[in-house]
């Protein structure tokens, strides 16, 4: 019985300490609910996520849908794929987007792969790796303007991490399935405590 009520007595401790926190993480999240896809760029980012076997999942056909409409009415714009074959998938989450894009008319000549990453900051690492041999020119001699499609929840760490690596970075967010919100966010909150933890081993 004594054990029991110290347990309890720890959970509602914890609850009263953390809960404050995930409110804040909550309205960081909300604040890049924005887009700004009207903003000249330079390229799109695509960050990978999920698919099972060859086929992309809710999340990211969201981000493919969201970034096949703006790849569309701004053709002169080329879009990076990202994501590295993890567990379950066949083949490399950034082939998964491309051939989705392809399918929607999207020239395979505007896409360029990055399919080694195996996070968000390996995303945008490895995209700027890209961009620079692309360009033939790093992001500190000129600062490169992405606009990232990712999901609403997905878009405040996104941001910041490409920020921090030089880019000048905006958002366009896609939809969020219903059913993943709740871990969604969940998940979201526990990444951006761990991307300002380690914030300054990214570079």
């Amino acid at each position: 019985m004594y054990k029991k009520k110290i347990i309890l007595k720890i959970s509602v401790f914890l609850i009263f300490l953390f809960f404050p926190l995930f409110i804040l993480l909550q309205i960081l999240i909300i604040s890049e609910f924005k887009d700004e896809s009207e903003r000249e760029v330079d390229y799109v980012i695509i960050p990978g996520a999920r698919i099972y076997k060859e086929k992309p999942l809710k999340s990211l056909s969201e981000r493919i849908r969201s970034a096949t409409e703006y790849l569309r009415e701004n053709k002169n714009i080329k879009v990076i794929v990202t994501g590295g074959q993890g567990k379950n998938e066949d083949i490399s989450e950034a082939e998964a987007i491309k051939r989705e894009l392809i399918k929607n008319n999207i020239s395979a000549e505007r896409i360029i792969v990055e399919d080694k990453s195996r996070n968000t900051v390996e995303n945008f690492k490895y995209a700027l790796s890209k961009i620079e041999k692309e360009e033939n020119v790093t992001n500190s001699e000129r600062k490169i303007r992405i606009l990232i499609v990712t999901n609403n929840y997905h878009l405040y760490r996104s941001k910041k991490i490409a920020e921090l690596l030089g880019f000048e970075a905006y958002g366009l967010p896609a939809k969020t399935p219903l059913r993943a919100i709740p871990y969604s966010h969940i998940r979201e909150s526990l990444s951006i405590i761990k991307f300002y933890l380690l914030k300054g081993k990214i570079l």
